[in-house]
């Protein structure tokens, strides 16, 4: 596994300026540099393999299309992350995309067997996909970005444009949405 490290702010206003100046092909520093995390911040809005993979492409033609207007108020990174987060959001509109329904939970069993028990696990993970889905993709960015990439309320609110305090009331409301679609699934399904 890559420990991913990002450079420092000087570093990266030094290389903006060389790309800037001519040296284009030292933008595939950053290219490399931050490919994973540009295609997860994608992948966490699109929660579409394919769909994430051209649009994280898509995110650093645009980045270096658009190097001139980098200001340097934030980090390169985070610049480049809400970059991704608007293209795929705007992905998002022109799909007009609609919702997996959630099939029924299992009831839990005390007596089954340990592999019973690894595929309910897995059936639980699918389920909690279904719920991902069902909620609006800069919810599920939110979500996935503070509690599966361990993202600050700070670096969320960065990305995408809110303030701290936005973020943390849109993630209490995503979180007691969640429990209410569960909710209602479980009572349709247990009646």
């Amino acid at each position: 596994m890559r420990l991913i490290i990002e450079m420092k702010k000087e570093e990266e206003l030094t290389l903006i300026k060389r790309i800037i100046d001519g040296e284009e092909s030292l933008f595939n520093r950053f290219v490399i540099e931050y490919s994973p995390r540009v295609l997860s911040v994608v992948r966490g809005v699109l929660n579409n393999r394919e769909d994430a993979e051209e649009i994280a492409q898509d995110v650093f033609v645009k980045a270096y299309f658009s190097l001139k207007s980098f200001r340097g108020d934030c980090s390169f990174s985070t610049w480049l992350y809400r970059i991704a987060y608007n293209m795929a959001i705007s992905k998002i509109r022109q799909k007009k995309s609609s919702f997996i329904q959630i099939d029924n939970l299992p009831i839990p069993d005390d007596r089954i067997s340990a592999s019973e028990k690894v595929s309910e696990q897995e059936d639980l993970q699918k389920q909690l996909n279904i719920l991902l889905e069902e909620l609006l993709p800069s919810d599920r960015f939110m979500i996935l970005s503070f509690y599966m990439h361990q993202k600050s309320i700070a670096e969320i609110a960065e990305i995408t444009g809110m303030s701290e305090s936005n973020v943390k009331v849109r993630l209490h409301r995503i979180k007691k949405r969640m429990g209410l679609i569960l909710k209602g699934k479980m009572e349709v399904s247990y009646g």
